[in-house]
């Protein structure tokens, strides 16, 4: 199995990853929907930093597991022409099919996360009426060539109703479309250890 990558969803074969002093609601979340989220954050040596939704924005719980704990990896790009559940007519999942020739059109992988890819990942109903459409676009190498792609998506995403929040995964770490686009010398990109200020040019190299 290749390493799991930020955002990536893994599906746990075994409970025995949960800590005994999980709160209640985890163990509850995973009985009945066992995938967990990876975060992007340091890990111990054989060890994968995930994340276990709950019902609501404030259930979030953070833990490693074991690669060996993990039966199925399904990663954003694997859900981008992944159809909503049935009957879903939620903004969110309707915004989604809107994007999807847009995304297309970049020729970059993409591909949903948030509430929304997790419902596609997993046929349980999880975004609500007041989700949010996250997304995640990989430029791994040559992102000043991809910027005027990037720019036209921006300009895109911005016209619709439901809020995009959009992140492009590059080779530096993850930097949120808007940053990426705008002319500002200094680009706030997520990495394992933290937010870090990073120059442009470095940023888009």
């Amino acid at each position: 199995m290749l390493a799991p990558r930020p955002h990536d969803l893994l599906r746990l074969s075994t409970m025995r990853a949960l800590p005994s002093d999980a709160p209640p609601w985890a163990a509850c979340a995973l009985s009945v929907t066992p995938w967990v989220v990876v975060r992007r954050a340091a890990a111990p040596m054989g060890r994968v930093a995930v994340g276990v939704r709950g019902t609501t924005r404030s259930e979030r719980y953070a833990m490693e597991v074991d690669p060996d704990d993990v039966c199925e990896v399904v990663a954003p790009e694997d859900l981008s022409h992944v159809v909503p559940v049935a009957g879903s007519v939620l903004a969110a999942a309707c915004t989604l099919h809107t994007v999807r020739p847009l995304l297309d059109g970049t020729g970059l992988p993409w591909g949903p996360t948030g509430s929304v890819g997790f419902e596609l990942a997993t046929a349980v109903p999880t975004a609500t009426s007041k989700s949010d459409l996250d997304l995640l676009v990989r430029v791994l190498r040559g992102s000043s060539e991809a910027l005027p792609r990037l720019a036209a998506l921006h300009r895109e995403l911005r016209s619709l109703v439901v809020r995009v929040d959009c992140q492009i995964e590059t080779s530096t770490g993850a930097v949120a479309l808007a940053e990426l686009v705008d002319e500002q010398p200094g680009i706030m990109v997520r990495t394992a250890d933290g937010p870090r200020l990073v120059p442009r040019a470095i940023a888009v190299s």
